[in-house]
C-alpha cells in the first residue's frame, strides 16, 4: 500500500512541500530553544556579576545556582571529604568539602572551601584545620563536580577523615556522614575565612554560542522557505503553461 502511494502523483506532487514545511517548523524551534538558552546564560551570568546581598535562605531545595547565601551554624571539622581528581591550572588536586552544622538544627550544610594542589603519592594529606566555633559562612550555592562516567565507587577506604572520593554525590556522602544533607552546596565566598584556592564561576561557553546556533538555524529555515517557495512558483508557472 505505501508502495502505491508512493507512485502516486498526487502524493508525490504534496510530499515535498509538507516535508520543506515541517523542517521549517523543526528549524524554527531549534532556533528558538537556543535563544532560551541564551537568555538563561546571560540571567545566570548577571547574578554571578550582581553585588546583591548575601541572605539566609528559607527553602533551600529553591536555590539556584550562584544565589548568594549565609548561613549561621558550626563546622564540623572531623568529618571531612576530599574529592579528588580536580584538575586547575594544568595540575590536579582536591576540593575540600566541610560538614557544616545550621544553628537552627537544619539537615548538615556542605561546604566546598576550596582547591588544593595534590602531593606527591607518598606525602600525607594536607592539613584542614578549621575551628568550631560559631559563626556566620557566606557564599554561592552550587553543586558538587560531576563527571560523566566515573570508574568504580566514589569512597575507595571507609575508615578514618579525612575520606577521598572520586565525585562522590550528595547521596554517598550522605551514607558516610550518616547524616542528612541539605540539597545544595555552598561554595564558599572568596572574601570567608578558612578557605583555599576559590575562583568560582559558571561553568559555561556564554551566551554568543547559542545565538550563533540560533543563527545558523534560523538560516536553515530561510534557506529551506526560499527554496520551498521557488518550487512553488516553479511549478505554477508549469502548470500555467500546460494546456
Amino acid at each position: 500500500m505505501i508502495e502505491d502511494l508512493l507512485k502516486n502523483p498526487r502524493v508525490l506532487r504534496f510530499v515535498p512541500p509538507v516535508a520543506a514545511l515541517v523542517c521549517i517548523a523543526l528549524f524554527v524551534n531549534l532556533g528558538l530553544w537556543q535563544l532560551d538558552r541564551a537568555a538563561e546564560k546571560s540571567a545566570l551570568l548577571e547574578q554571578f556579576a550582581t553585588d546583591a546581598a548575601y541572605t539566609e535562605p528559607s527553602d533551600f531545595s529553591s536555590l539556584q545556582d550562584f544565589d548568594r547565601i549565609e548561613v549561621f551554624g558550626q563546622y564540623l571539622p572531623d568529618r571531612q571529604v576530599l574529592i579528588d581528581n580536580i584538575p586547575r591550572d594544568g595540575r590536579i588536586g582536591f576540593y575540600v568539602i566541610t560538614p557544616f552544622q545550621p544553628s537552627r538544627n537544619d539537615p548538615l550544610l556542605l561546604v566546598n572551601r576550596g582547591w588544593l594542589p595534590k602531593s606527591g603519592v607518598a606525602e600525607p594529606l594536607p592539613a584542614l584545620t578549621v575551628d568550631e566555633e560559631f559563626r556566620t559562612v557566606q557564599g554561592f550555592a552550587g553543586h558538587l563536580p560531576r563527571v560523566a562516567i566515573r570508574p568504580g565507587e566514589a569512597f575507595a577506604e571507609h575508615g578514618d577523615w579525612p575520606r577521598v572520593a572520586l565525585y562522590p554525590t550528595l547521596q554517598e556522602i550522605s551514607v558516610e556522614l550518616d547524616a542528612t544533607l541539605l540539597p545544595v552546596i555552598m561554595l564558599l565566598g572568596p572574601g570567608a575565612s578558612d578557605g583555599f584556592v576559590r575562583r568560582w564561576e559558571p561553568d559555561i561557553s556564554g551566551p554568543m554560542t547559542h545565538y550563533s546556533y540560533a543563527f545558523q538555524w534560523f538560516s536553515m529555515a530561510v534557506a529551506v522557505g526560499i527554496i520551498l517557495a521557488w518550487n512553488m512558483r516553479k511549478r505554477l508557472s508549469r502548470d500555467k503553461s500546460t494546456p
